[in-house]
């Protein structure tokens, strides 16, 4: 008797990026993922409970195998040649769709350099503290003989970082009103191309309404 048990990936509510447009999608209960608009939007992340780590997407699911060390790579070592160098980390938007706080995770050139120029361009965040910025557009850029989207941002002023203690806030409120998570659909994988990008306009600057 054979069996098999697919592997779903963590099943939370998630947010992905498109790696070649840029575009954000939002994990729903049932069907496919949903397209939503970020221009100009603030996003806060966890970059305190970030993790690296090796991620392989296949038709069974996503395999997820955590660095024991931030930058670490050799600990543990690349599990396969499917697996490539990917990214962990907690989101949270005001203007989506319930829940707030959704997984990211995922290994394209576009999501890695997302988080790891926010992470430069934010320094040294203080303890209980998540970073703020606002999302300012994309362009698609040329890597190698390929190209990625670059996602431009702004970083918050300091004093208008949330609190990491919001995350949670934001996940028991959704508890407590009895939200249908928004679940994860299939392999939970990065997407494909989505050359429609709600992203495409102009980065703009705006230096008010941080809050």
């Amino acid at each position: 008797m054979k069996m098999y048990f697919p592997n779903s990936g963590s099943g939370r509510p998630y947010v992905r990026i498109d790696g070649r447009s840029g575009a954000f999608a939002l994990s729903v209960p049932d069907g496919d993922p949903e397209i939503v608009e970020m221009h100009g939007k603030l996003l806060d992340l966890d970059l305190a409970g970030v993790s690296q780590g090796w991620l392989c997407f296949s038709t069974g699911g996503a395999d997820w195998v955590p660095l024991e060390t931030l930058d670490d790579w050799l600990n543990p070592p690349k599990p396969s040649a499917d697996h490539n160098a990917g990214v962990r980390i907690d989101l949270m938007c005001a203007d989506w769709a319930e829940p707030k706080v959704r997984e990211l995770r995922g290994s394209s050139r576009a999501i890695t350099g997302f988080i790891t120029r926010i992470a430069q361009a934010a320094g040294d965040v203080p303890e209980g503290k998540a970073v703020r910025v606002r999302i300012t557009g994309a362009r698609v850029v040329k890597i190698g003989k390929g190209t990625s989207a670059e996602i431009g941002f702004e970083i918050a002023p300091r004093d208008k970082w949330p609190d990491r203690s919001d995350f949670e806030a934001a996940a028991e409120a959704e508890a407590d009103i009895g939200t249908k998570p928004a679940g994860s659909n299939g392999a939970n994988a990065e997407f494909g191309d989505m050359k429609d990008s709600p992203l495409s306009g102009p980065a703009e600057s705006a230096a008010d309404a941080w809050a």
